[in-house]
């Protein structure tokens, strides 16, 4: 019965991390696709701009624009953080109150 109770558990907290992550993902693609629809986009802030030489000596200048797989991964990896401390400040919350 122990064993039952316990796979249970494991089975519920890997459901739940399931929808956490799924949910978690739903939000990045949310975003992307505000950018997108937006036509908006994000370049990194301390070099907005390259300059690229031309072969009659001119120049040219390009946007360093951060790419979409890289906003994807930096969303993902900070609300990943954000949720493992909300969930870790309702345990201590928990745990001094009950």
């Amino acid at each position: 019965m122990d064993a039952l109770c316990a796979e249970s558990q494991i089975q519920v907290c890997v459901e739940r991390k399931l929808k956490q992550k799924q949910r978690i993902m739903d939000i990045v693609e949310l975003i992307i696709q505000v950018l997108k629809n937006e036509n908006w986009g994000v370049f990194y802030k301390n070099q907005p701009m390259s300059v690229l030489e031309t072969q009659d000596g001119g120049t040219l200048y390009e946007v360093n624009q951060v790419d979409e797989c890289e906003i994807e991964t930096v969303i993902h990896q900070a609300s990943t953080k954000w949720d493992t401390s909300q969930i870790n400040s309702n345990q201590n919350k928990n745990s001094t109150t009950g």
